[in-house]
């Protein structure tokens, strides 16, 4: 069965007939329409069930743009699913494997406002998965039962087989195969001198006072060409070379063919015998790259391992990446969030502050006061809420004071909060901004902080909304006050649209960008 691929932008309106295009559903290779309509209302219908697609109320002649739609598609009927005025848009980033159709889903800022891209944006599509896994190691700790599942864990709980493959091949890639080192004793070997076992355990002869060794321990690791584990590793990674290369993933992946075995899987007995083994091996393992592997192998025979034909759908990817625009924009800046106080400047004093901490020293962001609830009988006492503000970002940077004779370092406070959205904006109007109550939100942060801003002289507040930049679009668009809380002195919220290639970049490498840059244009 041939396999048919093709991109899509997250959040863009396709049309059924479109979709079905796309995907050449209209061109089956099923005997009959009726056939291909309903293969194509299955596809439809899988991508709906796992929040992958979502449906469009498109009105063309609606100005206020189109809406997602919270109908609960299971409440249709299966022709209903297909109607020639339906519209979707996909709600996932990363790439989705439906029997025989490959889905390349790319963020939804590549291209322009209503324009995809020219091209394929394949190399933008790799850093973005790139930065996906990260994350995800990040996130999970990389724990094996989530072996590079990425953001998103499999909603019914199945073994995601994709995952596992890419996996192994990169492993394998920067670790070689799987060995079990064996350690040798000889007498008079070639291996490294043992003097101290040498001296113990031989006699030597004595010469004028000086003793001379005519048997020497010697000690060297030599590897089992014909380990068990090491036979079986060879013979896995050969089955998810010949499964991804089913799919063309090896090149979009940049992965290494791994043809090392021509053995059947009966030469390593039945797949209960063989997670057997695997059980008893991971039982005395306690090397972590050896551990991760033989999970892996295991979650490997666990699985149908196939990739291509009748199967699960198979994901690598996120529904969010929102939170991984987030994660990406705290970490290039280099958020305090999450510092303690007596790590940063200017050193608060928080034992001034009207705030009971459970640990010592607090957060920048456990600074924030509670909510207090108490109840009017009298004598009762305040109770604070579970939960306060969270923000995204807030980190303090010096400054040189203005004056050139006062050595005191003043510093400027940022609040960032990440964005991931796309606006549409134009002289009269605007279209997928954030909304009121994020505006308000990046008020409130400052207010939570004022006291302290005040206490440490800190006047200069810059408070900013960061958002991918799409192709055309200036990277100082505008910003948004709101005049209730702009004339408490509290300013604007300023608006910055940075190349995510930059962040990405930088987030891969681990480096920072200073953000001072926001000044300005980036640069790498």
């Amino acid at each position: 069965m041939p396999i048919i691929s093709n991109y899509v932008r997250e959040d863009y309106e396709y049309s059924i007939d479109k979709i079905r295009h796309l995907f050449l559903f209209d061109t089956d290779h099923h005997n009959s329409a009726g056939e291909a309509d309903k293969c194509f209302m299955m596809f439809i219908k899988e991508l709906l069930s796992r929040r992958l697609l979502k449906e469009i109320k498109h009105d063309p002649g609606n100005n206020n743009g189109s809406q997602d739609s919270e109908i609960e598609f299971y409440n249709y009927s299966d022709n209903d699913l297909i109607k020639a005025d339906k519209w979707y848009a996909f709600s996932f980033v990363g790439i989705i494997i439906w029997r025989n159709r490959i889905i390349y889903s790319y963020p939804k800022y590549l291209g322009e406002r209503k324009k995809l891209p020219d091209e394929p944006p394949t190399e933008e599509l790799r850093q973005v998965i790139r930065v996906i896994e990260k994350y995800s190691k990040e996130k999970s700790k990389q724990e094996i039962k989530d072996i590079c599942l990425f953001a998103d864990e499999d909603d019914a709980g199945k073994i995601n087989i994709l995952s596992v493959m890419l996996f192994l091949l990169e492993d394998y890639a920067s670790n070689g195969l799987y060995e079990d080192h064996e350690k040798i004793i000889e007498i008079n070997g070639t291996g490294e001198i043992l003097w101290q076992k040498s001296v113990d355990e031989t006699y030597p002869l004595i010469v004028n006072n000086k003793p001379y060794y005519f048997e020497l321990f010697t000690g060297k690791t030599v590897n089992d060409e014909f380990d068990y584990f090491k036979m079986l590793h060879e013979y896995v990674l050969t089955c998810c070379s010949e499964e991804i290369g089913k799919t063309g993933l090896n090149n979009f992946f940049s992965l290494p063919a791994a043809f090392l075995s021509e053995e059947e899987e009966s030469f390593f007995g039945d797949t209960d015998h063989i997670l057997n083994q695997l059980e008893s091996k991971i039982m005395v393992t306690y090397d972590d790259r050896k551990l991760s592997v033989l999970k892996a192998m295991k979650l490997f025979f666990c699985s149908d391992r196939t990739l291509v034909g009748d199967i699960e759908i198979q994901l690598i990817g996120t529904r969010s990446f929102n939170l991984i625009w987030e994660k990406v924009c705290a970490k290039v800046f280099d958020s305090q969030k999450d510092v303690t106080v007596d790590e940063i400047k200017p050193r608060i004093d928080y034992t001034l502050i009207d705030k009971q901490f459970n640990k010592k020293p607090p957060t920048l962001a456990e600074l924030i006061k509670h909510p207090m609830w108490q109840r009017n009988d009298t004598g009762s006492k305040s109770i604070p809420a579970a939960g306060t503000f969270d923000p995204d970002f807030l980190r303090f940077e010096p400054t040189v004071s203005g004056d050139s004779n006062n050595s005191d370092e003043t510093y400027i406070f940022y609040i960032l909060d990440a964005k991931y959205y796309c606006p549409e904006w134009n002289d009269d109007s605007i279209k997928k901004q954030p909304r009121v109550e994020d505006v308000a939100k990046q008020y409130l942060y400052y207010l939570a902080y004022r006291d302290i801003l005040e206490q440490y002289n800190v006047t200069d507040v810059k408070n900013y909304f960061i958002m991918p930049k799409r192709k055309n679009d200036p990277e100082s668009p505008g910003f948004v006050q709101l005049d209730i809380l702009k004339d408490l002195g509290l300013g604007i919220v300023e608006v910055r649209m940075l190349d995510p290639t930059i962040l990405y970049d930088k987030y891969l490498k681990n480096q920072h960008i200073s953000l001072s840059e926001l000044h300005k244009q980036i640069d790498q």
